[in-house]
């Protein structure tokens, strides 16, 4: 095999998985899959199903249906449900889970118990050194700062070479600063080890930054799985587009084939629908332009108030026009005072058209099971 199909083999594939609770589904028919080498992050917010999701996979949870199959072998369907211990899966808690009595070459040991003595003490030798925690291998978890204990638990979890590692919520108890440390030494270690990788988390900036493919959920049920980029730039329903910033709406209206605005009209986009009469423009706060020289296509505004966010400053602006209020990031150069007139424009290439009393919009999981299939 080459490296290209190497890195292209699915490793982990989930086809129409369901866990319900009572009458509740924590997980609604999920399909998708993960590649070899891959990191995906199950991103939603709390209570969405992604815990569960990952407990699933772990064997932790039974699902009610589906399937699950980890490179050749099926880890549940509706014929057989093998257990956690010999799913040759790693996994990382959000609060690692050390046995405090145990050092730290104890604790890292304790999933090597297929190994002979020497083989584990070799084995977790380079683990710890993987982290770069080999010096503190005779230390206890309660003399660790949190961010030693999580590169405990990640050492902990690679030792065995598992097929797929899980990781829920694993920089969440962190501060902010270390938080970005050992994120970023995380992320470097699983591509240094080609490691295939399901990251559970409820902040989207972290998902942006750390996974090649992302898994949106709501209420157990996917809404968009994709790249980064695609989730951030071509959200395919309105949730999606909401989840990873501040949304502005004004009204649009739809005549014949154009959408029209109060910043210009532009050709009615693909994701729409002949049904879809009644549509709202959306865009991004830094998608906002702000200039006290007007020009063509800029509106009119007043600036109602600014916050100074270190990096740019939070504009709320009024549309003089309209009784619409619309919020603009500019760059920290860029000053304005309260009640000052400003001029803006919006690219409308780049906004987001939806109706604009849509709900969440499940994905449509047909698309995956064809690939799910090969």
């Amino acid at each position: 095999m080459n490296a290209d199909a190497k890195h292209s083999a699915k490793v982990l594939i989930i086809d129409k998985l369901s866990k319900k609770f009572d009458s509740r589904f924590a997980v609604n028919e999920a399909t998708w899959s993960a590649s070899n080498g891959q990191i995906t992050c199950l991103l939603g917010h709390s209570g969405c199903g992604k815990t569960t999701m990952l407990r699933l996979i772990a064997g932790l949870e039974t699902p009610t249906s589906g399937s699950i199959q980890l490179e050749q072998n099926i880890l549940f369907n509706e014929e057989q449900h093998l257990p956690a211990e010999v799913r040759n899966i790693g996994l990382v808690f959000q609060d690692y889970a050390l046995f405090p009595h145990l050092n730290v070459l104890e604790n890292v040991m304790f999933g090597l118990k297929k190994f002979n003595k020497n083989q584990r003490q070799e084995i977790v030798e380079q683990a710890l050194k993987l982290v770069s925690m080999h010096h503190h291998i005779l230390s206890y978890p309660y003399t660790l700062s949190g961010g030693e204990q999580q590169r405990v638990a990640l050492a902990r979890a690679l030792a065995p070479k598992p097929h797929v590692l899980l990781m829920d919520e694993p920089f969440s108890n962190l501060d902010h600063r270390l938080r970005d440390q050992i994120r970023k030494s995380t992320i470097d270690l699983l591509k240094k080890t080609e490691s295939t990788a399901v990251i559970v988390t409820h902040d989207p900036e972290e998902a942006l930054q750390i996974a090649d493919q992302i898994i949106l959920m709501h209420q157990g049920q996917i809404i968009q799985i994709g790249t980064p980029k695609q989730l951030y730039f071509q959200p395919s329903t309105l949730f999606a587009a909401r989840y990873f910033s501040a949304l502005n709406e004004i009204p649009a209206q739809r005549l014949g084939n154009q959408i029209r605005t109060i910043f210009g009209h532009i050709s009615v986009p693909e994701n729409l629908s002949d049904a879809e009469q009644s549509i709202s423009c959306y865009f991004r706060p830094h998608q906002v332009q702000v200039s006290r020289a007007p020009a063509a296509g800029m509106v009119a505004a007043k600036v109602m108030s600014s916050s100074f966010m270190g990096h740019a400053y939070q504009l709320q602006l009024q549309l003089v026009s309209e009784s619409i209020t619309v919020l603009a990031q500019v760059d920290h150069l860029q000053q304005f005072s309260n009640h000052e007139i400003v001029h803006v424009s919006v690219d409308l290439a780049a906004c987001f058209f939806f109706a604009p009393d849509e709900h969440s919009g499940v994905l449509n999981t047909s698309q995956f099971e064809q690939d799910v299939q090969n």
